[in-house]
């Protein structure tokens, strides 16, 4: 899931695809072990519904962009799960388009910066030889939006954050 906060909608109550390569390289078992890049085409965007009481209007914008990331790799053997990779790193997102499917604001993309920085951490642990499943939480360190005085709508800045659930699945040999 994935959410733009500081758009005034809450919650993470958008979900957004991400799909792309990972590669790396591990250098030992324990501790401080690997290093690994990643590269993946996304969606990130904001939903917020018609409320009725309110007359607030819905909108759903959808942010599509290319991201890169680096992460540091610190693997850990816990009780009853075994073998865990703890990561952290940076993520650039490079802007590709922004779409308003819902309301109606046609300069929307004129708001939004060409990229974004982000941090990001998360676990893994390995399910079988080729597979494993991944959590993360990445957090906006920079705004998305342009801050001027042009924008009203983003008093705070608007920043790319979202949790996730993946799959990975190894190809070819070790």
């Amino acid at each position: 899931m994935s959410q733009l906060d500081g758009d005034q909608a809450s919650g993470y109550n958008k979900f957004g695809y991400n799909v792309g390569v990972i590669t790396g390289f591990r250098w030992q078992k324990e501790g401080f072990s690997a290093m690994e890049f990643q590269m993946s085409a996304c969606e990130r965007g904001s939903r917020r519904a018609f409320d009725p009481i309110t007359f607030v209007n819905a909108f759903h914008i959808r942010c599509r962009q290319v991201e890169m990331q680096v992460n540091g790799v610190y693997t850990v053997d816990v009780p009853r799960l075994g073998s865990l990779d703890l990561m952290g790193g940076l993520r650039y997102g490079l802007l590709l388009s922004v779409d308003e499917t819902e309301g109606t604001n046609p300069g929307i993309s004129d708001d939004f910066r060409r990229g974004v920085m982000m941090a990001e951490i998360g676990a893994t642990k390995l399910l079988s030889d080729g597979v494993a499943l991944r959590v993360t939480w990445n957090y906006g360190l920079s705004s998305a939006v342009a801050q001027d005085f042009r924008s009203v709508f983003y008093p705070t800045g608007v920043y790319h954050n979202g949790v996730g659930v993946s799959a990975l699945f190894k190809l070819g040999k070790s």
